[in-house]
């Protein structure tokens, strides 16, 4: 029996368009002659025409093995029966219900099938898996720390044989364990290697301070900056191929009293492009996002302090919206992330690229859609507007604490009331959270008359169970990823009449007034409830 194509799956299921189908065929025709013919759920999935999961779904229909969407548990017996081949992040070796499955990111890999097949005499069991998902389990047990790199407290400071391996493994270690930021930092005494995961920095390693010169250069080599130029400041960036993972890496390079200080910011492509729905909000934030973005023009901001996600969330907004019908282009300080079918451009102030010269020029280049990486001064906040007064949709951010403040701030940039009303669609506001760990987080009762007031302010029932962390081999800390906690104020024509008679203090009154209005603390209340996060984290972020 003929088997079915993978893009006609696709099609009868209703998750792809023929128009779509076919301009991915085309990218896929030209991609022969290059290293071999790219697949075609990864053309898909890379310009977001098709969802990795409903990919996997298809292909897992074509060969008729089991889609598998559970928990990425590790089966101990699977790990030693395949041993190293776990270590290019397309199998897993999964438990499921005491059984063993091994979960595959490519079904027609049949290196790796026969390969498995053979070491368990043909007995073994297949299902197929989101690419990511099994990349970043395989990622994290085969190399939890650094292998034949690995540094401890036991061998603090001493020089190190091989930097390159050094170097690499560090990329490959922080990629495994999820981490955003690989920070270098010489002291008098060593240098202290620390991974900044789920928020927080973690030490992870140290090495003698006469290796830190070699290390340096090798990301400075990558970085394509002048060797042994360590007395400048430098920001940079470079690609990095790690097994089925291609890492983005900003480099960040300040001289200090005790030599190179590094920060290696990592951008997973795989992880990169997070769809809008699984960013964690609120079910009825998800519905005033929706509503707002499907807007034909106007401006959606995002505000918030540094690290609250909001480059994420925009980029998934993008994402969700972008097709090969629709004209996107952005300009960012820096360009974070690379979104295929949009024209991308990064401020220069030596050249005399600011955000606003930028924003104009771009208007004459017929876009549907602008991101504007932020809005941090007054010809760039006009400009901004003009665009979404011209029919087109804009993307920004502000820093700025809650969503009725970004109505003022733009008001102290220079924007008349009237501008902000008849433009701003909605305003997010939001901060990031560390999840607890499901397999390990412990349950306990509070009662409200017991608690502190911090406490209480999350608790929604007399004598209420909430979770608190403990830690075990799937996490750290007890904690495993992130997600977000959102207010958003969504302009309606009550909200539109207040902005235009500049009564900003009244909206924060009016919203509380709303019954189906959720705070950010009520958000965190609703993840204390649901024992997504603890007590203690929603204090810490949210106050």
């Amino acid at each position: 029996m003929k088997t079915e194509r993978l893009g006609s799956i696709l099609i009868k299921k209703g998750f792809l368009s023929a128009d779509d189908l076919d301009f991915c065929l085309a990218v896929q025709s030209s991609s022969r002659g290059k290293g071999g013919e790219e697949r075609l759920g990864h053309i898909l999935v890379h310009y977001n025409l098709a969802r990795e999961e409903d990919v996997a779904r298809a292909l897992s229909e074509q060969v008729g093995w089991p889609f598998y969407d559970g928990e990425y548990v590790l089966n101990a017996e699977g790990a030693r029966l395949i041993g190293s081949v776990m270590k290019e992040g397309m199998i897993f070796p999964a438990t499921v219900e005491d059984d063993l499955v091994f979960v595959v990111a490519d079904p027609y890999d049949t290196r790796i099938s026969d390969h498995v097949a053979q070491l368990s005499s043909g007995g073994a069991s297949f299902c197929v898996g989101r690419a990511s998902a099994v990349s970043a389990a395989a990622a994290l047990i085969a190399n939890p720390e650094w292998d034949n790199c690995c540094f401890s407290s036991s061998s603090f400071g001493q020089p190190v044989k091989d930097v390159h391996s050094l170097a690499f493994g560090l990329l490959e270690a922080a990629a495994g364990m999820n981490a955003t930021d690989i920070h270098i930092e010489p002291s008098e005494k060593a240098v202290e290697i620390r991974f900044r995961i789920d928020g927080l920095l973690r030490f992870h390693s140290s090495l003698a301070l006469e290796d830190l010169p070699r290390l340096v250069n090798i990301f400075f080599h990558k970085a394509e900056i002048s060797p042994g130029d360590f007395l400048r400041f430098h920001d940079a960036r470079f690609e990095h191929g790690l097994r089925s993972q291609s890492l983005d890496i900003r480099l960040s390079h300040i001289p200090t009293v005790n030599g190179s200080s590094l920060v290696l910011r990592i951008l997973d492509k795989a992880r990169s492009a997070l769809s809008l729905e699984n960013l964690g909000y609120a079910p009825e934030h998800w519905q005033k996002i929706l509503h707002a973005i499907r807007h034909p023009h106007g401006m959606v901001l995002l505000t918030g302090p540094t690290g609250c996600g909001k480059t994420t969330s925009l980029y998934s907004m993008l994402n969700y919206l972008k097709s090969i019908s629709t004209k996107i282009v952005t300009v960012e300080d820096p360009v974070e992330m690379r979104i295929p079918l949009a024209a991308q451009a990064a401020v220069d102030l030596k050249k005399g690229h600011d955000f606003s010269s930028v924003t104009r020029a771009f208007l004459r280049h017929d876009p549907d859609i602008m991101l504007i990486g932020e809005i941090r001064d007054e010809m760039t906040a006009r400009e901004a507007v003009r665009a979404a007064i011209t029919g087109h949709k804009i993307f920004s951010t502000l820093h700025t604490n809650d969503t009725a403040s970004a109505v003022l701030r733009l008001h102290d940039l220079g924007v008349h009331n009237s501008y902000i009303a008849n433009t701003l669609l909605c305003v997010v506001a939001q901060r990031l959270v560390r999840k607890l760990c499901p397999f390990c987080r412990e349950a306990y009762e509070v009662r409200v008359g017991d608690a502190d007031e911090f406490e209480r302010a999350y608790l929604t029932e007399p004598l209420q169970k909430v979770f608190r962390p403990r830690g075990c081999a799937h996490c750290f800390d007890g904690h495993h990823n992130r997600t977000v906690v959102a207010e958003i104020l969504f302009v309606d024509d009550e909200i539109r009449f207040l902005i235009e008679q500049g009564l900003v203090n009244e909206i924060t009154l009016r919203l509380k007034a709303r019954k189906n209005h959720i705070t950010m603390r009520n958000d965190a209340a609703r993840l204390v409830r649901e024992g997504i996060i603890s007590l203690e984290e929603a204090i810490r972020v949210v106050g």
